[in-house]
């Protein structure tokens, strides 16, 4: 990590939390948080991540501390579900194109639209990959309503991302998809424009939030950042957007998030201290101790 994003990494955790409660004590209020690279270390494939156990613990405590609690992740929402294993827990998934929250599940119609297309392209990728020998380390994720190409693993990533590219632009434009990048992937998106950042204002309008709190660490999470700065600036809405960063976190997310802190553990660690902060607020008493 260069010096001079060094510097713009915020080392006092306990710093962060009072902005949170800043935020959070405009009632109805919320709590997000991306999954993989944020509660849960970037893994070589999407079945080995795990959720931090200390980020686990301090979101099952804020769910009795906080209007919403809710996951925002490009993972389909079940899975994203199954991994962090908190009933009752909101969980927003494949960028905003559906939703779990207590076993009950939504789907935007242009996701559900776009189920044959994305199966389809992903299909012509992998074969054209195939044919091209780049095989090794390649991994295509169908999450029913978006699709995923991992390249992370492969001996050469900048070879295969080449290849795939123009594989994904050629599939996606024969499907009416289009295409995303993230750290080491690709993702197939219907074409009309929903993300992290869409998802979010919607929750804010349905819930009727004035205070949002949301963490991420890659460029789909940057979506969810321009939003909450965005209704911060129309004066609706107080937010706090938290940078997690690590040594490949694109410069974006240092660019467009409020605060960051650096890593996974460290974010596991300002949710435990959010979570002891809240727990000293008696119950009648909102997170500025104000009855």
């Amino acid at each position: 990590m260069g010096d001079a994003i060094a510097a713009n990494v915020e080392s006092d955790l306990d710093a962060v939390v009072e902005r949170c409660l800043a935020v959070l004590r405009q009632r109805p209020s919320a709590v997000l948080s991306d999954i993989d690279g944020t509660i849960s270390e970037i893994a070589s494939t999407p079945d080995e991540a795990t959720v931090h156990r200390d980020a686990h613990d301090a979101l099952v405590r804020l769910m009795g501390l906080i209007d919403v609690v809710g996951i925002v992740t490009g993972r389909a929402a079940e899975a994203g579900e199954g991994m962090v294993a908190i009933p009752d827990l909101l969980c927003i998934g494949n960028h905003g194109l559906e939703r779990r929250r207590a076993g009950v599940s939504w789907e935007h119609p242009a996701g559900v639209s776009a189920v044959t297309g994305i199966a389809a392209a992903l299909d012509a990728i992998r074969a054209g990959a195939e044919r091209a020998g780049i095989v090794e380390g390649i991994i295509y994720e169908n999450k029913r309503l978006t699709g995923t190409v991992h390249y992370r693993l492969a001996p050469e990533p900048e070879v295969a991302r080449a290849t795939l590219l123009r594989l994904a632009e050629a599939a996606s434009d024969r499907h009416g998809l289009r295409i995303t990048e993230g750290r080491f992937i690709f993702e197939l998106r219907p074409m009309v424009i929903i993300n992290k950042g869409t998802a979010i204002r919607d929750l804010i309008s349905e819930e009727g939030l004035k205070g949002v709190v949301f963490m991420g660490d890659d460029v789909t999470d940057v979506d969810g950042f321009d939003t909450l700065r965005a209704v911060r600036d129309g004066g609706d809405v107080a937010s706090l957007s938290i940078g997690v960063v690590a040594s490949e976190t694109p410069r974006v997310v240092y660019d467009r998030s409020d605060v960051r802190v650096p890593g996974v553990p460290a974010a596991a660690t300002l949710l435990v201290r959010l979570a002891d902060r809240l727990d000293e607020i008696p119950r009648s008493e909102g997170p500025d101790g104000q009855a």
